[in-house]
């Protein structure tokens, strides 16, 4: 039952989705170039071979995972990493790396589809969630 209540709620939000990111974008807080990744479209092709993902929520955890995505990128069995984040912020400093095999792209919006659709183009071979908050 609360599965149910969820989805109704966030399709509700993915109803006036579209507002609210034209707001944070006259707030420069979206990118007007990439918003569209939120919905699964995607400003980078996925390569074929083994994919390493890594979410990290914002800036914190995209630099706390920075020496392992270097570290990654130099093992050959490995030919893409993509790096999610959820702020611009933490796409900028992505944007200030200099990383090879390593792309960044928005994580999509929390529905059932749209993460279905992101987990079939990525198909990650492995996946990595960095979180540094706590939530009791």
């Amino acid at each position: 039952m609360l599965i149910f209540f969820y989805r109704v709620i966030s399709y509700f939000f993915l109803i006036i989705s579209p507002l609210i990111i034209i707001f944070r974008i006259f707030k420069k807080k979206e990118s007007i170039f990439r918003f569209l990744e939120r919905y699964g479209f995607y400003s980078q092709p996925r390569k074929k071979g083994r994919l390493i993902w890594f979410h990290c929520s914002s800036v914190g955890e995209l630099l706390s995972v920075v020496p392992l995505i270097e570290r990654f990128e130099s093992q050959k069995k490995i030919n893409q990493i993509l790096v999610t984040t959820t702020t611009l912020s933490s796409s900028k400093i992505f944007q200030k790396l200099k990383l090879k095999k390593t792309i960044h792209q928005f994580f999509p919006i929390d529905i059932f589809f749209l993460a279905n659709k992101f987990l079939k183009y990525w198909n990650p071979h492995t996946s990595i969630f960095v979180d540094s908050e706590i939530w009791p």
